[in-house]
């Protein structure tokens, strides 16, 4: 990425270019999937603290030991967002807990991590949780991985991880996984995303990136 970077609460702008962000897009384009949100109800706002830890937790795990960062921390419990520290003791736990399992099975080594990335032909910019080289079915790849700490996989999951794959950064990638873990149950599994499908809907989300731009334009 070249320096001259900006944002305002629509876009980011790059070399008087403008990119507008996977993650805004999705949102629109869950409702036209007729998908809930990850974090709805009551409780949204606990299980999004607790989506948000969990991916701290486990790269900043990960960024640690490979020498990214310089040391460890856990996400501190917050009480003003979460109230309770023992469930956030233990989430925070099984989630490092299965991630260290997947690295250690997987023999993943980081090569960028929470990387931002964009897509000139597509005008969508992306920060991807974690491109990793690792084994997969004996042989080493370059893997682009999105973490989801929620109960269910979605197909706008599939196809944000499709979006992300498509960032010109990340061209090199020739594998695309969801790792799945369940913060309830503190399970975890990978699921395979085929990168060579679905390419019209990647152009359907830079559209609905625009649309949601306009939206926020028009809603000022």
């Amino acid at each position: 990425m070249r320096k001259s970077t900006s944002t305002s609460r629509v876009a980011t702008w790059i070399d008087g270019k403008s990119y507008i962000s996977v993650t805004r897009a999705m949102k629109l384009v869950k409702t036209l999937l007729d998908e809930p949100e990850d974090y709805f109800g009551p409780l949204a706002k606990v299980h999004a603290a607790e989506g948000t830890g969990c991916h701290s937790c486990t790269l900043d795990w990960l960024a640690a030991k490979h020498g990214m960062l310089p040391s460890y921390e856990p996400p501190p419990w917050d009480a003003s967002v979460h109230p309770d520290a023992a469930r956030w003791a233990n989430v925070m736990h099984g989630a490092l807990t299965g991630f260290m399992e997947f690295t250690e099975q997987y023999e993943v080594v980081p090569v960028a991590i929470e990387a931002e990335a964009v897509s000139r032909a597509h005008g969508l910019i992306g920060h991807i949780d974690l491109l990793a080289q690792l084994t997969w079915k004996k042989r080493r790849v370059l893997a682009v991985i999105d973490l989801k700490f929620v109960n269910a996989i979605q197909e706008s999951h599939r196809l944000q991880l499709r979006c992300y794959s498509r960032l010109d950064q990340m061209k090199g990638a020739n594998l695309g996984l969801l790792y799945h873990h369940n913060r309830d149950t503190g399970l975890w599994r990978l699921e395979l995303v085929d990168l060579t499908t679905g390419l019209d809907d990647v152009a359907a989300v830079a559209n609905a990136a625009r649309l949601f731009s306009w939206a926020e334009q028009k809603g000022r």
